[in-house]
């Protein structure tokens, strides 16, 4: 059986390594479209690995309508963009089922928005905005630079819910507690921790 020489294997190695190298840089960069002013297919390699937009551009930046895919970790965000970040309304949902529906401003959430947790079985266009605070683990209401914020109820996956004022992720202010009985069990927190018990209300 004839054998091909260690030259030539060598040279082959090469050739095939090239390829490789080749075909990844080809995709890379502006697949399709218009990555300029227009609409378009850009592929990109960052810091947490390749990500791929598809969508409007305008002065070679994220603007408009687009949808956003970080490949290797399973997020995706659909949405309106500014200058490159998400800024508008749009939905992101992740591969751990964390779905977040709402405002965004400067790359954060910001405004109204409703964070859902661990969402089994979560597809686009499966869920919409009310079905998910009705039956989810979530919070709706107020954020601001990506924390809840104002304004806001949590609802367990039980269906208590607590209505009331929220900073930095935590209870903050005066609310209540709902546990579907009928009445409502007013609190005072500071960040979580309960200062203040006041009568129930019917």
């Amino acid at each position: 059986m004839y054998t091909l020489p260690r030259w030539a294997l060598l040279l082959l190695g090469v050739y095939l390594s090239s390829t490789v190298l080749a075909a990844k840089d080809d995709e890379l960069g502006c697949i399709s479209g218009d990555c300029v002013n227009g609409n378009g297919t850009l592929v990109e390699e960052t810091e947490r690995g390749l990500r791929t937009y598809r969508g409007d551009f305008l002065n070679e930046k994220f603007f408009g309508f687009g949808r956003l895919t970080l490949n290797d970790e399973g997020e995706v965000y659909e949405g309106r963009f500014m200058n490159g970040k998400k800024h508008g309304r749009g939905t992101l949902w992740t591969k751990k089922g964390d779905v977040y529906m709402g405002n965004w401003r400067n790359d954060r959430r910001n405004g109204m928005g409703m964070q859902a947790f661990h969402v089994e079985n979560f597809k686009e266009g499966r869920f919409t905005e009310d079905t998910l605070k009705k039956n989810t683990e979530n919070y709706y209401g107020e954020f601001k630079n990506d924390v809840f914020f104002g304004e806001g109820t949590y609802r367990w996956e039980d269906g208590t819910q607590y209505v009331g004022k929220w900073a930095a992720n935590k209870k903050h202010g005066r609310g209540y507690f709902d546990y579907g009985t009928g009445h409502k069990a007013w609190r005072t927190f500071e960040f979580d921790k309960r200062v203040y018990d006041e009568r129930f209300q019917f």
